[in-house]
C-alpha cells in the first residue's frame, strides 16, 4: 500500500508543478526597473578675474594762452615806408650822422632785438651789408624773397638758442628818395611765437610814394640824435635836407639805370650776390 502511495504523491507533485507553470502567461518578459539616467554637468569654464585697477597720479596739463596784441599803422613821410606793430611796441628812429649824408635807425625793439636800418642805397653799400652778415653771423642760410614788392636777400642763422634773421633790400628796390633798407631781428627759440610775429611785421614793411606820403595812414614815428634829443621834421634841417635828396635821388636813378643795363638778376636758390 505505501509503495502506490508513493507514486501517488510523486504524480501530485508533478501536477502542481505543470500547473503552477501554466499560470504564467506566454510572452511576458519580465520588467526590469529602468535605471534613472545620470546627468553629467558640464563644467562651466572659471570667469578670470577682473584686471587690476592701478590708479596714477594726474598728469599735469599746461595750457598756453597766447595773447595777440592789437597792431597800428606807423610811417616815416621822410623816408617813404609804413609798417605794422604791435601797439605796445614803442617805435623810435635815431639819425645817424654821416659825412655825406644821413643813415637812419629805427628800434622796434629796443636792445638790438628789431631794428630797420635806412640808409641812401648803393650796390657798393649793398654789398657791404651782406659782407658784413656772412663774417657775423656763422655760415647763415641765405635765400631771396620779394615783399610788397621789394626784393630782398635773407640771412637766417641759428646759434645759443636765438634765430637771427637779416632783410638786406637790393639797390633796385629803392624807394623813390633813393633810400633802401635793412630789416635786422633776433628772435628767441625759447618764445615759440616770438619768430612768427617779428616776421609778420616785416610782411607789412612796404614803401609809398611822395604823392602819398601826406595821406598814408599811420602814426609818424619820433625821430632822435644820437644823444636822445627830440628832431623836428617840419624845423630842423639835418633831419632830412637836400643833400640826401639829391645824393639818393642820383643813386636811386644810377642803381635803376644799372639794373636796367647790366644782365645781373637777383639770383636764386642762395639768393645773394657775390
Amino acid at each position: 500500500m505505501r509503495e502506490p502511495q508513493t507514486i501517488f504523491l510523486i504524480l501530485v507533485v508533478i501536477a502542481c508543478t505543470v500547473l503552477a507553470g501554466c499560470v504564467q502567461p506566454a510572452g511576458i518578459t519580465p520588467v526590469v526597473p529602468a535605471v534613472p539616467a545620470t546627468t553629467v554637468p558640464t563644467p562651466v569654464p572659471a570667469m578670470p578675474d577682473p584686471p587690476a585697477v592701478t590708479t596714477s597720479a594726474p598728469r599735469e596739463v599746461v595750457t598756453i594762452i597766447r595773447y595777440v596784441s592789437p597792431l597800428r599803422d606807423i610811417k616815416d613821410s621822410a623816408l617813404l615806408f609804413t609798417l605794422q606793430v604791435p601797439a605796445e611796441w614803442d617805435v623810435k628812429t635815431y639819425r645817424m650822422m654821416k659825412s655825406d649824408t644821413s643813415d637812419y635807425r629805427t628800434d622796434l625793439v629796443a636792445g638790438n632785438v628789431f631794428s630797420i636800418f635806412t640808409y641812401v642805397i648803393t650796390r657798393s653799400r649793398e654789398q657791404d651789408y651782406r659782407d658784413q652778415f656772412r663774417q657775423q653771423l656763422h655760415a647763415p642760410v641765405e635765400t631771396a624773397v620779394t615783399i610788397n614788392g621789394i626784393m630782398y636777400d635773407r640771412f637766417e642763422e641759428r646759434a645759443g638758442g636765438n634765430t637771427t634773421v637779416a632783410y638786406i633790400g637790393h639797390a633796385a628796390s629803392a624807394n623813390e628818395r633813393g633810400y633802401g633798407s635793412v630789416l635786422l631781428f633776433t628772435a628767441r627759440d625759447s618764445n615759440r611765437f616770438e619768430m612768427e610775429d617779428f616776421e609778420k611785421v616785416v610782411a607789412s614793411f612796404r614803401y609809398f610814394s611822395m604823392r602819398t606820403a601826406g595821406s598814408q595812414p599811420g602814426e609818424e614815428i619820433p625821430v632822435y640824435d644820437l644823444e636822445g634829443h627830440a628832431l623836428s621834421r617840419t624845423t630842423n634841417p639835418l633831419l632830412f635836407n637836400t643833400s640826401d635828396w639829391d645824393a639818393g635821388q642820383n643813386s636811386a636813378d644810377g642803381a635803376y639805370a644799372a639794373s636796367d643795363s647790366s644782365s645781373e638778376a637777383p639770383s636764386g636758390g642762395g639768393g645773394c650776390h657775390g
